[in-house]
């Protein structure tokens, strides 16, 4: 059962990437096991407190909390990450002033071919982290996202 729930949470993590990413112009990520190892070490070492803390790792990351009490799907924590589309200006490759884009620029970034995500029930009711690593990872200032490295 566990297993079937695991391969299920890494197919709805995949397909909702690989949907932004078609809708972008972008090919599609193959999934990494060891990626999604690394995701889970990390948000496992997260899990007392429940930061949204960057490992620091060689990888691309994007990371999600989320409170018990909504039920949040793989698909919906991407989307919550591809709406940051919104606050994406294109023509100078950067966020609108105080918002967010840097999710949605990783997960359609080009140059990146692998993703591999994890889910952690955080210690004390604090919730869920979420965790996904890319590579090779992106979001270089000044770089567009839609543009292949020379």
């Amino acid at each position: 059962m566990r297993e079937r729930r695991n391969k299920l949470q890494t197919m709805e993590f995949l397909n909702a990437h690989n949907t932004a990413r078609v809708a972008s112009g972008a090919s599609h990520l193959r999934w990494d096991q060891g990626l999604a190892r690394f995701a889970n070490d990390w948000a496992k070492q997260r899990k007392s407190d429940c930061k949204m803390t960057h490992s620091g790792g060689p990888h691309g990351e994007n990371i999600f909390w989320y409170q018990r009490s909504v039920n949040w799907t793989p698909k919906r924590v991407v989307a919550t990450w591809v709406d940051e589309s919104l606050h994406y200006d294109r023509t100078t490759n950067s966020c609108g002033a105080g918002k967010m884009c840097g999710h949605y620029t990783q997960i359609i970034w080009r140059a990146t071919t692998a993703v591999g995500c994890a889910r952690v029930k955080c210690d004390n009711e604090l919730g869920f982290l979420v965790v996904c690593e890319y590579s090779p990872g992106g979001n270089y200032d000044g770089e567009s996202p839609y543009d292949l490295p020379k």
